[in-house]
């Protein structure tokens, strides 16, 4: 399986999407390995200092995210010892999250006592995230449809001291039928998983456009439902981690046409991105959609993604 294979007709997408001056940066960021991150769990330790010294005596330095304090890029690595074998992970003092996988619940923003749907859920980083900010307060429903996902996503959600959540297995889109029932409802997306072609070799091998277009039929139902499980003046996040405009920029232009929502904008201090598309090949998108944004590889050096915040009406 050639490493450094990317299906020709995702290429040309991309070229649409982005300046060509950046286009050969695009191509060679996401041949490049990913580096690892990881994210505090105050759950488990308030004392972020003596993680990060405790994992400098283990060879492993860190970097703070300019944008979220809980957050670090694994900067330099002395031993062979994985971090996943360190004692502060097996104590859950951390989890090992990819740092474009943070944002979606920085966006989100859920309190204490708040009531939050995780739509999919699995394998329970975004949920612990969650938890975390929750201050194991409230109510989390951690819903993964997959039944074969479900004991990483508990494994997780125990190591890492949640208290607060209830594991559900349904299809996201039941949740609908829960009118104005959550504070806060994420829709972590299943999607063609663009944005993680550097780390995952049989995703490019496997991408076709027919399977964009198909996925890009639940995402939009999800989001729908997603609406309807918001109580009035809540907040709904939208994340996946692919480039297609068919399941980004699409997905939104279409439910700010369908829903009572609106857009607010995102933003992180100290992150780079680029704001929503407005226009994609002959189709031109609401003008709100520059609220939403878009992670590149090339410009951050973290996972492709894209994210949108909508309040409901």
């Amino acid at each position: 399986m050639d490493p450094y294979f990317l299906p020709p007709a995702f290429l040309e997408k991309i070229k649409d999407m982005i300046p060509a001056s950046e286009f050969n940066a695009f191509v060679e960021s996401t041949n490049t390995p990913l580096r690892k991150c990881i994210r505090i769990n105050t759950l488990r330790t308030d004392d972020v200092g003596e993680i990060v010294s405790n994992l400098k005596k283990e060879g492993i330095s860190l970097a703070q995210m300019p944008w979220y304090k809980y957050g670090f890029f694994i900067t330099e690595r002395t031993k062979e010892k994985a971090i996943g074998n360190t004692l502060e992970h097996f104590l859950g003092h951390f989890y090992v999250q990819e740092a474009s996988s943070m944002l979606p619940v920085i966006a989100l923003a859920p309190k204490p006592k708040d009531a939050v749907l995780d739509m999919a859920a699995a394998p329970g980083s975004k949920t612990t995230q969650i938890s975390m900010h929750m201050q194991n307060t409230g109510l989390v429903i951690a819903n993964e449809p997959q039944l074969q996902r479900i004991p990483a996503l508990q494994e997780n959600l125990e190591r890492s001291g949640s208290l607060n959540h209830i594991i559900t297995r349904n299809d996201g889109r039941v949740f609908k039928k829960m009118e104005n029932s959550f504070d806060c409802v994420l829709v972590d997306a299943p999607c063609s998983v663009e944005g993680t072609f550097r780390k995952d070799i049989k995703a490019r091998h496997l991408w076709q456009q027919g399977k964009v277009i198909q996925i890009a039929r639940l995402q939009i139902e999800l989001l729908r439902a997603a609406v309807d499980a918001a109580k009035r003046g809540s907040t709904i996040v939208y994340s996946t981690c692919t480039f297609s405009p068919e399941e980004n920029e699409m997905i939104i232009d279409r439910i700010l046409k369908e829903q009572n929502v609106e857009l607010q904008k995102l933003s992180f201090e100290g992150l780079e991105y680029d704001a929503g598309l407005i226009k994609y090949r002959d189709k031109d998108f609401d003008k709100e959609l520059k609220k939403t944004i878009r992670i590149w590889p090339n410009k951050t050096n973290m996972e492709g993604f894209y994210l949108a915040k909508l309040v409901k009406l």
